[in-house]
């Protein structure tokens, strides 16, 4: 399989930051691009040598946060104290985390560990002060303040904003670092391009181009853990849901392997079973968590996570036919599926193998408005719609593999 692990990795980056602010409602925050631009164009100046590494840590700098209820911007504009929710206090705690397990972004994950950090000591989560902070973290985090300051309605235009982070100087971060971000700010006019959200992902994707990617070695299946990690970030967003993406891949692989598939096609099965659900982060946490029957309404609403899983993996260069896998597991064999109404072979074979693991797994998992089955029940249904909801062909070969689950796989 021909896959540009560097293009790869960093397309997925920028295509998860994306997901990661769009609102149940559809709109997008651009929280993370934003803050991106900002910080890229800072460090351009500051430290040229680590705006690759600064533009990507940007990009994930809020990945801990899904746990919360709401986005992350919603409670740092708030008047509250950040520092007394512990899901807050420990976001850049539980990013950093998340992005060390993928290969060469170690660095990266140090600067979202300390981006919360002020000048004076008074940041969180370390409490770490002055020169104890890396000048990356100290750029995200004007960066990120900078965004939030633009979404406060009471502050418009370059000299309203120039008054307000006056106040930060030696405060937040270091007068000398506001000091070359403000003179950036005023020279290139990123202020007044970011201000419109119809030119934001223009404005994204020359920076982008320009900031160059993060270096990832093919040595290793980087992708594969990836696609892992941003599985867990899927899963996160939905309690009942954790573990489910990972668990459909396993069971997937396992499938593929008894049907004696080739390694490309396991592979691609396994990262398409991964990011299959990841249309869901953009569907709101109560719909998907409902108790009772949905709507017909909610249903059509539920339905999009679907098409908006194709549009985001088809903005990975080299996973175009990992878009397709992913996001046509909701097809059905005899055709009344969706999104798009294939049936049968049209459905590709990794869809029909991630259908029925996907299944199963629901199955046989608690969820808010039903208890879980035995593994023996799920077989059974699984095997009564076979020739409707699944391929007959791979429900004769998964079958066996799912009745004999180790317990410790489910």
């Amino acid at each position: 399989m021909d896959i540009n692990t560097t293009r790869t990795i960093n397309e997925l980056v920028s295509a998860i930051a994306y997901v990661l602010d769009v609102m149940s409602e559809g709109t997008n925050l651009y929280h993370s691009w934003r803050v991106s631009i900002f910080a890229s164009q800072f460090a351009k100046t500051l430290i040229p040598d680590e705006r690759k590494t600064i533009f990507y840590a940007s990009l994930l700098h809020d990945i801990g946060y899904l746990a919360l209820p709401e986005h992350i911007t919603h409670y740092l504009s708030s008047q509250e104290d950040p520092s007394k929710d512990p899901v807050i206090l420990s976001h850049p705690i539980i990013g950093a985390e998340l992005t060390s397990q993928i290969p060469n972004l170690s660095t990266i994950a140090k600067l979202i560990l300390n981006h919360h950090e002020w000048y004076n000591g008074r940041g969180y989560p370390l409490g770490k002060q002055r020169n104890e902070i890396p000048l990356g973290a100290q750029i995200i985090l004007l960066a990120d303040q900078m965004d939030m300051l633009m979404r406060s309605k009471s502050i418009t235009g370059i000299k309203a904003i120039e008054k307000e982070i006056s106040l930060w100087s030696n405060e937040r971060v270091s007068a000398e670092l506001l000091e070359t971000a403000m003179r950036v700010l005023t020279d290139e006019g990123l202020v007044e391009e970011v201000s419109d959200k119809e030119k934001i992902p223009a404005v994204f994707n020359r920076v982008r181009a320009e900031t160059g990617p993060v270096d990832i070695p093919g040595s290793v299946d980087a992708v594969g853990i990836a696609c892992e990690v941003f599985s867990q970030l899927i899963d996160t967003k939905h309690p009942s849901m954790i573990g489910h993406s990972k668990r459909v891949s396993v069971y997937s692989i396992l499938i593929s392997l008894a049907m004696n598939l080739s390694h490309d096609d396991i592979t691609k099965t396994k990262w398409a079973a991964l990011l299959h659900d990841v249309g869901k982060l953009g569907i709101a946490k109560g719909l998907i968590s409902k108790p009772g029957k949905l709507t017909p309404q909610e249903f059509d609403a539920m339905k999009i996570h679907a098409v908006f899983t194709r549009e985001l993996l088809e903005t990975i260069v080299d996973f175009k036919e990992i878009a397709l896998i992913a996001s046509s597991d909701h097809e059905r064999f005899d055709g009344k599926g969706y999104p798009m109404g294939i049936k049968g072979n049209q459905i590709p074979l990794g869809t029909r193998i991630i259908s029925v693991a996907d299944a199963f797994d629901a199955m046989t998992s608690t969820r808010t408005y039903r208890r879980a089955m035995s593994k023996e029940a799920a077989c059974d249904e699984i095997e009564r719609c076979a020739g409707t909801q699944f391929d007959p062909a791979v429900v004769k070969e998964a079958i066996p593999v799912l009745r004999n689950l180790s317990v410790s796989l489910l």
